[in-house]
């Protein structure tokens, strides 16, 4: 949700070089990227004052024509810059987009004054190219299906999972089925009882971007893979529970959210006792209607 604002930059500045502070997740993309210099990484052993103390001198070590934050964190204000663009001590915009409300802090105009297709500057490495070759052709045009989440209860049940899985299967669509490594049972499960391409546990992130750029349409729920899927414009089913989707839904206009009781767009996850009960008001036929719906959009 943040790679918007970057490519926004990059358009402007051209000839900028940038550098970035991110997770262990997210470098992988930026380290492909041709105006990035250097990637600053923020692990678990940064948390803390004491914690980040090296980080910020390794960081101010430079000096920056600007700096700008997006997570409202406290690190801008020890970073040696001529001009800051920070969010620290600002509270979220409710009801937006977080995308939305990056656009809005950095370049104080609305998301619509913005074209959102970045596909063109995503770059694969032909490693990654070779390594699909065998089955690349079971991947194009296929629907990809994420049936994990960093959070279990904003995962769809596996059941249901497989209920959708298998009247896809039945109209004659393709299945590519996605996820990290912590969830390769959920997959396996489903890859028991429907014939797909099971890619759970195989991919990087990089990888994630090659396949899901090949996808005609992805079902997931709230997830990484998910805002990849939007950042690429493939159409996206996107699955909701207890989670804002106002802030966190798919960005663009091809994407379809099913939710059923907004009351959860306000849980505080942690707390949360109900297991995550409000996805199960989300019925398989909906998540089918939905993805065939999408489909045909694009004939």
């Amino acid at each position: 949700m943040t790679l918007p604002v970057f490519f926004e930059l990059e358009k402007m500045f051209p000839k900028v070089q940038f550098d970035v502070l991110v997770g262990e997740r997210s470098k992988e993309i930026f380290l492909t990227l041709p105006n990035v210099d250097e990637v600053f990484l923020y692990t678990s052993k940064h948390r803390g004052i004491m914690g980040k103390i090296p980080l910020i001198k390794n960081i101010s070590k430079k000096r920056y024509d600007l700096v700008i934050d997006l997570r409202h964190s406290i690190l801008p204000i020890f970073v040696r810059s001529k001009k800051k663009i920070f969010t620290t001590f600002k509270p979220k915009i409710s009801g937006i987009h977080a995308t939305e409300e990056h656009l809005k802090n950095v370049f104080h105009k609305c998301a619509q004054s913005f074209e959102f297709d970045y596909s063109d500057k995503i770059i694969i490495d032909t490693k990654t190219i070779i390594k699909f070759s065998d089955v690349f052709d079971r991947i194009q045009g296929s629907v990809g299906i994420v049936p994990g989440a960093t959070w279990q209860p904003k995962a769809y049940r596996v059941e249901g999972f497989i209920s959708v899985a298998k009247r896809l299967r039945d109209l004659g669509l393709n299945l590519v089925l996605l996820g990290s490594s912590d969830e390769i049972d959920l997959c396996e499960q489903i890859s028991k009882e429907v014939e797909s391409l099971n890619l759970c546990g195989k991919t990087n992130l990089m990888d994630l971007f090659y396949i899901i750029k090949n996808l005609s349409v992805l079902v997931t729920n709230d997830s990484g893979p998910m805002h990849i899927a939007s950042l690429l414009d493939i159409p996206t089913v996107a699955l909701f529970g207890p989670s804002d989707e106002r802030r966190y839904r798919p960005w663009g206009k091809k994407f379809r959210v099913l939710m059923h009781k907004e009351i959860c767009r306000e849980c505080l996850y942690q707390r949360c006792d109900k297991g995550g009960s409000c996805m199960d008001l989300i019925k398989p036929d909906e998540i089918v209607k939905a993805t065939i719906d999408i489909l045909r959009t694009l004939e």
